[in-house]
């Protein structure tokens, strides 16, 4: 098994190079994007998120393939945060928080009605504002039309032209756009003719060749050979999406230089997390379980972690953030973690608009001044687990009681520069950076949000599993089953549920709800018997109210 094949990799790149990378003008545009010559204030701000893009990937982040020339000029000509971390590992909770400037206590994909949204801090401003969005769960059913005067879906492989109208037509005014793009997002198939590196299929980055072989071995696959051309594939594949959107990127951008606001435009370019590609053993709540449970030999395909959702390792909560425009530094890295949900106060502070109170995210601004003093971690959620990054480069990794329960994960806690595929749990080596961590992942998610979503949709649940959320799919059916039993019904299932994932997701239904002396009595009654800890805890819980 080798890393590359030169010569396979010297065709790649020939390929590449044919392609019409982009238009003489999107270089210019995105070179003036930071131009010397800038106003105090942006008049228009464009916040672009690159679904499904984790930052190891970019060649900025020094990524072996040339993947994204474009956003690697705009990190040169603006500020590079290079620890950036999204509040969850799949969409609809990471961008939830984006939207509204808080944490998320549980997984959702609603924005709650009473936060306000960034699109309504500059509508309320006077800004025009308009949100373009190709992935189905960003949608103005989900709430994330709101504050938008303009919000339409675009299409994956598909033109701008929606965004570069309302950029046109709105020219002269202050003006806000959301620009949310799903590709790298699976399936990995660029449109024809910028395939070049899937058709290689000649390399894997980072230590996969020797983790491969190690994993194998420890978990008995089989197919190993034939399995490793599959992932070359698909990560070649993945490559050729980041590649596109790259290009999508420039071609946007050349629609502000075109009409001569380049130099008023204020350019944010993210993710709203990463994604797996094989690094990492999945959980067996996902499409592995699903895969085994229905008979298939454990092979390193349906074993490790293909795509994103449940785990919040690095590769799946790392994601680039650039920011470029009037006043902001050009070619300045900063090492801080910082955090998605910073970007609400970060713009509302660029453009002077006021801020609503009650955001959770802290300002970027001090940090591009170099004036910025304290603490800043970055911190991440999922259902299973969360993780807190600081400024030594240490990623604790914390189970919750649903991860414990569901899928037996331990606490984890690695370091960074070290370690960076997450491979050496050093827990029992460093208690205090494991407690001190720990602190700060526990309070981050009791600040979050906590509210459950609203009764789960049909559309939600249809759109979910296109999108291959399997597990959410699998406990949002459960949870909907459960919230049509009364609450005798729900006590009667406890005391029999075998699974403790099903008595956990009993319990917590039953948070929700008024519960009379008799009710309370049965629970604790249960609780004396409930070996679970998860389950014990969430008990305790809903007793101590």
């Amino acid at each position: 098994m080798t890393a590359q094949s030169p010569s396979l990799a010297a065709a790649a790149l020939a390929r590449w190079a044919a392609w019409p990378l982009v238009l003489a003008s999107a270089l210019c545009g995105l070179l003036a994007a930071c131009s010397p010559r800038q106003p105090e204030r942006p008049e228009h701000i464009v916040l672009i998120v690159i679904d499904t893009l984790r930052a190891d990937h970019l060649s900025v982040f020094g990524y072996a393939r040339p993947t994204s020339p474009n956003i690697d000029r705009l990190a040169r000509n603006g500020v590079l945060f290079k620890r950036a971390i999204s509040q969850s590992s799949f969409t609809s909770p990471s961008m939830v928080s984006l939207m509204t400037g808080q944490y998320i206590a549980k997984e959702r994909a609603t924005i709650p009605s009473e936060l306000p949204t960034l699109a309504e801090a500059f509508q309320r401003s006077g800004w025009k504002t308009g949100g373009f969005s190709a992935n189905p769960v960003v949608s103005p059913q989900n709430g994330f039309q709101r504050g938008f005067d303009v919000f339409a879906a675009i299409e994956e492989h598909g033109s701008n032209a929606p965004v570069e109208a309302f950029i046109e037509s709105n020219k002269g005014e202050r003006t806000f756009t959301y620009f949310h793009i799903n590709e790298p997002h699976d399936e990995y198939v660029a449109p024809p003719g910028k395939r070049a590196w899937r058709e290689a299929a000649s390399y894997l980055p980072g230590d996969r060749s020797d983790y491969y072989l190690e994993i194998s071995t420890k978990l008995g696959l089989s197919d190993l050979q034939s399995d490793v051309r599959r992932v070359q594939e698909e990560i070649g594949g993945y490559d050729d999406e980041v590649r596109y959107a790259d290009e999508r990127v420039a071609a946007l951008l050349a629609v502000y230089e075109r009409l001569g606001l380049m130099n008023d435009t204020l350019v944010v370019l993210t993710a709203d997390h990463g994604e797996g590609l094989w690094e990492q053993v999945a959980l067996m709540s996902g499409q592995r379980g699903s895969k085994l449970r229905a008979g298939e030999k454990p092979t390193l395909l349906n074993t490790l972690m293909p795509t994103h959702g449940n785990q919040v390792h690095q590769s799946l909560v790392h994601v680039p953030l650039v920011i470029c425009g009037p006043g902001i530094p050009r070619g300045m890295p900063v090492n801080t973690p910082v955090e998605n949900v910073d970007l609400f106060p970060t713009l509302l502070e660029l453009a002077n608009v006021a801020t609503p109170g009650r955001l959770q995210g802290a300002s970027l601004v001090p940090l591009m001044e170099k004036r910025a003093s304290g603490e800043r971690y970055g911190f991440s959620y999922t259902r299973f687990n969360m993780t807190v990054v600081d400024q030594d480069g240490w990623a604790l990794i914390l189970p919750t009681p649903e991860g414990e329960c569901a899928e037996g994960i331990v606490l984890e806690l690695h370091k960074l520069d070290e370690d960076p595929h997450q491979r050496r749990n050093l827990a029992a080596e460093r208690p205090q950076i494991v407690e001190r961590l720990k602190q700060v992942a526990l309070d981050r998610q009791r600040a979050g949000i906590r509210e459950g979503d609203p009764q789960v949709t049909d559309e939600n649940l249809r759109v979910l599993a296109e999108l291959g959320y399997v597990e959410q799919v699998e406990r949002a059916t459960a949870k909907r089953e459960l919230q049509g039993k009364s609450t005798a019904d729900l006590l009667a299932l406890l005391g029999v549920a075998p699974h403790c994932t099903e008595r956990f997701l009993i319990v917590e239904e039953l948070a929700g709800r008024a519960l009379d002396d008799a009710a309370l009595a049965a629970l604790r009654a249960h609780r004396e018997k409930e070996r679970a800890l998860a389950v014990q805890a969430e008990i305790d819980k809903l007793l101590a109210k």
